[in-house]
């Protein structure tokens, strides 16, 4: 097959698909180039699985080093390995808005990979990787409503920018992900520094209409070069066995709605499927019949009647549509971690706990764009107990990967920064007890934990989630904070978490087809009213980050070091930072930009530390005047420290106005007295004076000594060569 091209106007970017050359034995391979970016993704159609209640489709992105010229970091597996948490995060966004475009009832494995070939490393590797995935899909043979199409904005300069590069993005306020079927908004995925409703609003109805004109050119694609679909028979409960069931089981329904509670429904509903199948038991022995199958036709039945009522304005746990479930917060939940807080919504429960430590700790990561660092991270884990069920652990999955990314993508915008808290923050949610929306819970948690921890965050961030109900008609009604059993069979989980004054982060998954600008709208109204119930019950416990940071917190102090100090505050080899460590007792760490971190559980070691480094690095001028007290005595002078661990050399011509034979018959170590910067000889050391001891002993200040004269001792030559260390560049010591 020959190559085919064609191109998508993306504002003023192009992204040129093609297919026909690569992954030829694929059922469709499509690959994406914006820029100099190019990505290929490939969609195979694998076997019916009937034993699975859901549909089997996974995705999966691989962000390959070599795209940017990488090589894994590390001394012995240069082969890359599992996927980062950002190739994940990638994975779900495309997961996410392709998966209700399936047809219902569809059971064949799907798998799409999405691979990274080149990185410019300005353009953003999710839109080619995306339009790729989309093409393919609607120019293969398995069954897909397409088209879908993604659109970036930006907020830069106080103007919104449609597919900002990764440049532009750096500075933008808000970064608006957005997914587009042909009925709506399908998935959104956004973070902002605390954006108003309007501006977010703003940006997703341009988006909006940037999707359609997309959705039409990826139309125009699979219509040119499209294959057959294959022939697809849903394999779902009959009317006539669905007839049956609900006949039978018309009162246990019944009683399913009347006596609904916050957690009931997982008895309750295994209650109602162990009686069908206990009932068909006859021919599902005889092979007539499927325990699954059984058990699909009551899910659907159920599923049926609930959104019934909710549509009737009756939901499963008798809450009102906008009302939140009872609430429970408690700060400083456990004793010896250095910030913790429980926050429970319902039958949701997090556990939050804050660890502070130094910057030294930060984590690194590596990709196609090369290496960077985070020193804020949010972990979510759940374990099987959660749900009440039994089950492995391990690493955690593609869920809660998302779910902690969304917890801590909410609160980066309340993080101080580097300067005002110079530690590495890492949060990590417990969620003891899931029923709906535990990453909004975690999200709550996370701020209290904070402050309980004495993190001076900027504001309070709390999240909830939104879902919905709608039918064939247009109808929906919205519901704040769902529970489990809204979630699963509802239409919408549309989280937004944010401050009294803006938005901070935004996800939506949906079953149904895309929402409407009005739905969005509306969403954001409802959610907005949740929120600030929240706040208010948030500060009712802890109004503020606590004054001082935990006893158990290690205490941390920044420095900033002028490029020519760095050399000589480390020292040769690390002699003068690691000399510095343990005198004090303290850890010290210096970035590439200078920044030196000091930290240890007591405080006046850090700062006892922190002057005696100030003192290195401080620029000193001729005529300032200094307390010294004498180190060492020579023949040709003495030694005075006239700062914490800087010396200088007080020349013997300064002790007398005439020759001395021995400076030690006047002056010894431990003598202390005031000195002043005379000058500066050829190499830039500092020539020391005292005006108070020649005052103390008259005489001519002009003599010279005659034989006791040496060379000028040169300290750094002596001691390795600071400025020849320094000329190499500043280098870390390991710790």
């Amino acid at each position: 097959m020959d190559k085919i091209s064609h191109i998508i106007t993306l504002g003023d970017k192009q992204v040129t698909l093609s297919t026909g050359v690569l992954a030829p034995q694929a059922n469709a391979s499509v690959t994406a180039q914006l820029g100099n970016t190019v990505v290929l993704a490939t969609v195979v159609l694998g076997k019916l699985d009937t034993t699975k209640d859901y549909f089997p489709l996974s995705v999966e992105f691989q962000d390959k080093l070599y795209a940017g010229g990488q090589i894994k970091g590390g001394k012995w597996m240069k082969r890359d390995g599992g996927g980062s948490d950002a190739s994940i995060l990638n994975g779900r966004i495309i997961d996410r808005a392709i998966r209700p475009l399936f047809p219902a009832g569809f059971k064949n494995e799907v798998q799409v990979i999405v691979t990274v070939l080149s990185n410019d490393k300005e353009s953003d590797v999710i839109i080619p990787g995306f339009l790729a995935v989309s093409a393919a899909l609607s120019i293969s043979n398995i069954p897909f409503n397409s088209p879908v199409s993604i659109v970036r904005m930006g907020h830069v300069d106080g103007k919104l920018i449609s597919f900002p590069t990764l440049t532009e993005l750096s500075n933008s306020e808000l970064d608006l992900l957005i997914c587009h079927d042909p009925s709506g908004v399908n998935m959104i995925e956004a973070d902002g520094n605390i954006v108003n409703n309007n501006l977010m609003l703003e940006a997703m109805k341009t988006a909006m209409d940037l999707a359609v004109t997309i959705n039409a050119s990826l139309s125009e694609f699979a219509t040119k070069y499209g294959k057959p679909k294959i022939e697809f028979i849903p394999q779902l409960p009959s009317e006539t066995l669905l007839t049956e069931i609900e006949k039978f089981l018309a009162d246990d329904i019944s009683k399913f709605l009347s006596e609904g509670k916050d957690g009931a429904h997982v008895e309750a509903e295994e209650i109602i499927k162990s009686k069908a199948v206990e009932n068909y038991g006859q021919k599902i022995k005889d092979g007539e019949l499927s325990a699954s199958t059984v058990i699909e036709a009551v899910d659907e039945i159920l599923k049926k009647h609930i959104r019934l009522s909710t549509l009737n304005g009756q939901r499963y746990d008798k809450r009102a549509v906008d009302e939140i479930r009872p609430l429970n917060i408690e700060a400083g939940y456990l004793p010896c971690t250095h910030g913790s807080a429980l926050f429970e919504r319902g039958l949701t429960q997090a556990l939050t706990v804050t660890t502070l430590g130094p910057i030294s700790e930060q984590q690194y990561l590596q990709d196609s764009f090369g290496e960077t660092s985070k020193r804020y991270i949010h972990y979510y884990s759940a374990g099987p107990y959660s749900t009440g069920q039994t089950g492995r652990l391990g690493r955690p999955g593609r869920r809660e990967v998302g779910h902690g990314a969304l917890a801590e993508k909410a609160l980066v915008a309340v993080i101080p920064t580097i300067e005002e808290f110079p530690y590495t923050i890492i949060l990590t949610s417990e969620v003891l007890s899931q029923n709906g929306s535990s990453s909004m819970a975690s999200t709550c948690g996370s701020t209290m934990s904070l402050m309980d921890a004495g993190v001076p965050i900027k504001d309070k961030v709390a999240g909830i989630s939104v879902g919905m109900v709608s039918d064939e008609t247009g109808k929906y009604v919205l519901l704040t904070d769902i529970a489990g059993l809204e979630d699963h069979y509802g239409d919408m989980d549309f989280k937004i978490t944010g401050t009294r004054t803006g938005i901070t982060a935004i996800q939506l998954d949906i079953k149904r087809s895309g929402l409407s600008y009005q739905m969005i709208v509306d969403t954001f109204v409802a959610s907005t009213a949740a929120r600030l119930q929240i706040l208010d019950k948030m500060e009712s416990v802890l109004a503020a980050p606590r004054p001082q940071l935990s006893a158990y917190a290690p205490k941390i102090k920044m420095i900033t070091l002028p490029e020519d100090k760095i050399g000589e505050v480390i020292g040769s080899g690390g002699k003068t930072i690691k000399a510095l460590m343990e005198k004090y007792g303290v850890g010290i760490d210096i970035d590439d930009e200078g920044r030196a971190s000091i930290s240890a559980i007591d405080q006046e070691k850090i700062d006892a530390c922190a002057t005696e480094i100030e003192a290195m690095i401080k620029e000193v001028q001729i005529g300032e005047e200094y307390d010294g007290i004498v180190t060492r005595v020579e023949a040709y002078g003495a030694f005075v420290e006239f700062l914490p661990g800087r010396e200088a050399l007080l020349h013997v011509s300064e002790l007398s106005g005439g020759f001395v034979s021995d400076p030690s018959t006047i002056i010894k170590v431990g003598d202390t007295f005031k000195v002043v910067i005379a000058g500066f000889n050829d190499n830039h050391q500092i020539k020391l004076a005292s005006p108070e001891f020649k005052k103390a002993h008259p005489g001519n200040p002009d003599a010279m000594p005659q034989r006791s004269e040496r060379p000028p001792f040169d300290r750094d030559r002596q001691q390795g060569g600071f400025r020849n260390f320094a000329s190499r560049g500043p280098q870390r010591p390991r710790r």
